[in-house]
């Protein structure tokens, strides 16, 4: 009788507590000007903006913004940025595993971020000639310069 009782208690606090967990979802959403931009996020594509994708920890990430046209050829400046994502109160240990755990809703953490893209002038034809000269060159002295 004991162990249908203590049965019972265990059952009805399992089901408690499987039916109210909580649940956390984490967004980081990506905007920029002008839209249609590739979004790279921790060096993987995200896709082109504006991109939300989920993400489970908070911390510092690296987000690369580049917009190309159908060439293939950049038409704004490469954005490289490292953003820190933090977390909110809830999310902190010990209130973490109340939200996790044991809060009855959903709750949402979207962090939207906003970039204004830079557009690139156009070089003429002897001001690429030039620009791909002097990278050759610079290549050159780093494969002659010794090693230490």
């Amino acid at each position: 009788m004991i162990k249908t009782i203590r049965y019972f208690h265990f059952l009805a606090i399992f089901s408690i507590i499987s039916v109210s967990a909580g649940c956390v979802t984490r967004t980081i959403t990506v905007k920029t000007n002008p839209d249609n931009a590739l979004v790279y996020i921790d060096d993987k594509l995200a896709g082109e903006s504006p991109v939300t994708i989920p993400f489970t920890y908070y911390g510092t990430r690296k987000i690369m913004i580049e917009k190309r046209d159908e060439d293939g050829r950049l038409t704004h400046e490469r954005a490289t940025v490292y953003e820190k994502i933090k977390s909110p109160v809830y999310e902190v240990f010990p209130l973490d595993f109340f939200s996790e755990v044991l809060w009855p809703g959903k709750l949402k953490d979207d962090h939207v971020l906003n970039y204004d893209l830079v557009k690139l002038e156009p070089l003429s034809r002897k001001e690429q000639q030039e620009k791909v000269i002097k990278n050759a060159e610079e290549l050159r002295q780093r494969v002659y310069a010794p090693d230490f």
